[in-house]
């Protein structure tokens, strides 16, 4: 077909481009049926009024469709899911994610995931149940690359139990290549001590693992595990009235094996990396802040200000401190290349050192 035809065809005052003669009505689906609508409609509605479904969003209609006996099963996809449960009112459209400051202060992104293959999030969870005053806790994990999202109750919010709940994980699915976590006293230890190693950080060198630490007050640093927190408000917590722990117990281990069963994860083919030999190093995202009377940048790394260029206020840098140099680099992203800042001695505090002297 030439573009000569297509030309006089097109602008041919004869033409009624509204007309179409193919016999099939506008918005009416070409190979899906009323009944393959009603089936979605149907399995969602069974879903939310489960006590034993956690997830109900397209992927697990689908799921549920695809292994079902329903005769047009073959022809229903997502997308046509997705049209189907906006139709009828039973799901919200989901708001395009939009970069924000991140992108403008520029967020280490790529520095971080250079830094090992395999990240996991780490935090705590605080519920409590009606007619109770003690809080129940817990803790939970998220690795995105997997979409593995893992929780479990824990008696406090202290760094025993976050040490036992990192050993739990490992011991039950892998060992990643880093932990990532917040900074509070349970994960980084002491709020006064300078350049002092939690029993955290400690156990992290002894599997191997590198840990990273966000920056203060900014929840969205750990957006996996942020967003796994949702989920277990939503999709767990919100769900049911709890009568007692040993209820909350009892519904946790069904929403952990669903959690388990709609990632990636599986242990029999999940092939656990070998880790020989480890350079104990922890890193740290910190946004710089403004130093008035020295009229210069700063950040807080384990109690000590470190001085920087005013050029960097209100940007992102990776702290990268290597144990075994006792030195500590800022780096800044920028065109997701790494730039050296500053590089100075940042030395182990002396009662931290018996800890980490096998690894150095």
């Amino acid at each position: 077909m030439s573009w000569n035809f297509v030309s006089t065809w097109t602008q041919n005052k004869d033409q009624n481009f509204e007309d179409d003669k193919r016999d099939w009505k506008k918005g009416k689906p070409r190979i899906h049926v009323e009944s393959d609508k009603q089936l979605v409609i149907k399995i969602r509605k069974e879903l939310e009024l489960s006590n034993k479904e956690f997830y109900i969003g397209s992927e697990t209609v689908l799921d549920k469709i695809k292994n079902s006996d329903y005769s047009n099963k073959e022809k229903i996809n997502l997308s046509f899911i997705k049209k189907t449960l906006k139709d009828s009112g039973l799901s919200k459209t989901h708001k395009k994610k939009v970069k924000g400051n991140s992108v403008y202060q520029h967020y280490p992104k790529t520095l971080i995931e250079n830094i090992g293959s395999v990240i996991v999030e780490i935090d705590f969870l605080e519920r409590v149940i009606k007619g109770r005053t003690q809080p129940l806790n817990f803790i939970s994990f998220s690795c995105k690359k997997l979409k593995l999202r893992q929780f479990k109750r824990i008696p406090a919010q202290t760094s025993i139990y976050a040490r036992k709940g990192i050993k739990w994980f490992c011991d039950n699915f892998f060992i990643p290549d880093e932990f990532k976590m917040d900074n509070g006293l349970a994960f980084i230890g002491s709020a006064s001590g300078k350049r002092s190693l939690s029993k955290v950080v400690l156990m992290l060198f002894w599997m191997k693992v590198i840990p990273i630490f966000t920056n203060p007050r900014s929840p969205w640093n750990n957006g996996s595990v942020e967003g796994s927190n949702s989920v277990f408000a939503k999709n767990f917590w919100n769900k049911f009235i709890f009568n007692s722990i040993d209820d909350v117990d009892e519904k946790l281990k069904l929403f952990t094996v669903s959690s388990l069963n709609r990632s990636k994860f599986n242990k029999n083919n999940f092939e656990q990396i070998i880790k020989n030999k480890l350079i104990p190093k922890i890193y740290f995202i910190r946004k710089v802040h403004e130093n008035k009377e020295k009229e210069k940048g700063e950040i807080n790394i384990l109690n000590e200000k470190i001085n920087l260029p005013k050029e960097y206020i209100n940007l992102f840098t990776l702290s990268k401190w290597d144990l075994k140099t006792e030195m500590l680099t800022v780096l800044f992203e920028k065109d997701q290349k790494e730039n050296i800042i500053k590089k100075i001695k940042f030395k182990i505090n002396e009662k931290s050192r018996n800890g980490v002297s096998h690894f150095i």
